[in-house]
């Protein structure tokens, strides 16, 4: 596995349109035919349509939401991100699939145990 600075580049960008609850700019990095799923509450999104009402719906549950990006490996066709969500303290991961420099597949894993969410 090859992880580098230029890899890795990607990941901080994609996490600041989170940042800035950009629809637009996060959803950019998505194949047409993209799956996400949230694997503790069972929500799956396939495809465009799909993936954009899964980001606004996310957006719109935990308005002023950031990520402070922890850890992350990168290869061409892979990726594992280690984050947390802020003001809630939230921990999680997201690992997924890359196909022509786009986000194939995100499975996201998180605990709200671990953080500050009551």
């Amino acid at each position: 596995m090859t992880t580098t600075t230029t890899t890795t580049t990607w990941v901080t960008r994609y996490y600041a349109a989170w940042d800035r609850a950009d629809v637009d700019q996060i959803t950019e990095w998505f194949t047409d035919d993209v799956v996400l799923e949230d694997v503790p509450t069972g929500h799956i999104a396939t495809g465009s349509e799909q993936a954009r009402a899964f980001v606004e719906h996310a957006i719109a549950m935990t308005p002023g939401t950031t990520y402070e990006v922890v850890n992350s490996m990168v290869t061409t066709d892979a990726f594992a991100t280690e984050w947390i969500m802020q003001p809630a303290g939230l921990r999680g991961s997201s690992i997924g699939t890359i196909r022509d420099g786009k986000i194939a597949t995100n499975r996201d894993y998180w605990n709200a145990a671990s953080s500050n969410v009551t």
